[in-house]
């Protein structure tokens, strides 16, 4: 059986989720997606809607995020989100580890976490967005296996908004420890090699900020 790779554009993702960004932008960001034919596009939950208006006639995957940015929202209020975002017609969530419980070594409540939300989704796929540059090793490894445990589907680096950028480490670290998870790498990936390193180290998506430079 031949082996045919996936072409760079299949394993980019176009975050549109700064908190400036009005509905010009979007669409704008939307445009550049469907041009470029990458695999997603994140876009906050009030432009959900416009974002399925804008793609529905594109193979382009709508994610949006849970718990944004910081995570420490409760389950119920994550299991709200995700099924209000299911509603207006997302296809895949991502959702911020609670970071406090993590560090608190309160296992148990980061995976009832997490479980609510897949539960809720009812199959959509669901990624737990870990903020790798505030973590141990220790921590990174536990999450996870928490997330995994969860039935989550993809475990991503960074939201953006905390303080760090993803390094290749980190991605060969989630790899290993959850081979069965995916792994969507985030935060500060701005030029082709950026992204190959990322793929070289595991990672099955790359998600950008600008498409161009990384297409270049």
């Amino acid at each position: 059986m031949l082996f045919t790779p996936i072409p760079l554009v299949r394993r980019i993702e176009l975050a549109l989720l700064a908190p400036e960004l009005a509905r010009a932008q979007v669409e704008a960001g939307c445009a550049v997606a469907a041009q470029s034919d990458c695999v997603a596009i994140f876009v906050k939950p009030h432009y959900v809607e416009v974002a399925r208006k804008l793609l529905k006639e594109t193979r382009i995957a709508i994610v949006s995020v849970v718990g944004f940015p910081h995570g420490g929202v409760t389950t119920a209020t994550k299991m709200y989100e995700t099924q209000d975002l299911c509603q207006r017609g997302a296809d895949e969530l991502a959702m911020v580890i609670n970071l406090g419980a993590l560090r608190d070594h309160d296992d148990l409540a980061v995976r009832n976490d997490i479980a609510g939300v897949v539960q809720t989704a009812r199959g959509k796929p669901i990624t737990v967005i870990l903020e790798t540059p505030l973590l141990t090793d220790e921590e990174k490894t536990r999450a996870c296996k928490i997330a995994e445990a969860a039935k989550a589907s993809f475990v991503m680096t960074v939201t953006g908004f905390a303080p760090g950028r993803v390094v290749a480490a980190d991605v060969q670290l989630l790899r290993a420890t959850c081979p069965n998870l995916k792994v969507r790498a985030a935060g500060g990936i701005a030029t082709q090699s950026d992204a190959l390193e990322m793929i070289g180290a595991g990672a099955e998506r790359i998600v950008v900020r600008e498409i161009s430079q990384v297409l270049c």
